[in-house]
């Protein structure tokens, strides 16, 4: 068919004068975003103000949806509000072309939470774990593995194939010593904890499966300074928290990145530092 011949399909070449209607599909967006969580204008607009640096007003706010351009940063706290109230844990494709704009920013970083406390109120290990096909988690006691998932659920899981690679901070070592000085603990207390996790995990799931399954689950310590707590799972998702000086590892922030399609983002750069502390972990001879 030529380009001028009869049908619907039209060049965009013969009109170069053409232009999406950007500030439409920003209104839109907006729009959108709003009645994802069924909130009213006033609501929506008091929580882009607890976002921004400035009060949005609900009339401002109507105005962005039906006449004028929505400021850019309204955009991006819309769009991240969107992405913080959606689970997370699937990977769904962009709904236009803002929020392809809007995501190339923030394509890998699922949900921001204030704390861990807040994370598993929202994402429970159940949720992360259930049906993961392999695992790898690196942090000081592990705790969302071994206090937080059911022991014999871990076993199912291993017993149907999933993997599990779990590298502790040594109990009793200098490190976790440092860290109990800075969290204000006595000495020991995070060792404790940590060596119980560990026995939880080597006693109580791999030493009760098979010869076959045990090995799926291999369990390392490493001495070294404490920076992240990360968490992998089947290569695509991670939940990553930093340790902060006086601050226990269940007030930090907690962040949960889902690996982009294309290279770059979040999920490489904890991936890497997981697998070179499993490198650098302690071997037993």
């Amino acid at each position: 068919m030529s380009r001028h011949g009869s049908g619907n399909i039209v060049s965009l070449h013969d009109r170069a004068s053409y232009r999406p209607d950007l500030g439409e599909l920003a209104r839109n967006q907006l729009a959108a975003a709003r009645k994802a969580q069924g909130l009213s204008h006033a609501e929506f607009a008091e929580l882009l103000s607890s976002m921004l640096d400035w009060n949005v007003s609900a009339d401002a706010l109507e105005s962005w949806e039906t006449t004028a351009t929505p400021p850019g940063d309204v955009l991006v706290a819309a769009e991240l509000m969107v992405r913080r109230a959606a689970p997370g844990l699937t990977d769904g494709e962009p709904r236009d072309a803002l929020t392809q704009i809007v995501g190339d920013q923030f394509a890998d970083l699922a949900g921001v939470y204030a704390s861990r406390s807040e994370f598993q109120a929202k994402v429970s290990a159940a949720d992360l774990f259930d049906d993961a096909k392999d695992i790898r988690i690196a942090g000081l006691s592990l705790n969302l593995l071994c206090q937080s998932y059911s022991e014999a659920r871990l076993r199912q899981l291993v017993e149907g194939g999933t993997t599990l690679t779990a590298l502790f901070l040594k109990p009793y070592g200098h490190f976790i010593k440092e860290r109990e000085q800075e969290e204000g603990y006595p000495e020991g207390r995070l060792s404790a904890l940590t060596a119980l996790n560990m026995t939880i995990l080597q006693e109580r799931v791999a030493e009760r499966l098979g010869s076959e399954s045990a090995d799926r689950i291999k369990i390392g310590v490493y001495d070294e300074p404490i920076r992240f707590n990360i968490t992998l799972i089947d290569g695509q998702l991670c939940v990553a928290q930093p340790y902060l000086p006086q601050t226990r590892g269940v007030d930090s922030p907690t962040f949960l990145v889902r690996k982009r399609r294309l290279a770059g983002g979040l999920y490489p750069t904890f991936e890497q530092i997981f697998s070179t502390l499993w490198e650098r972990r302690e071997v037993n001879d």
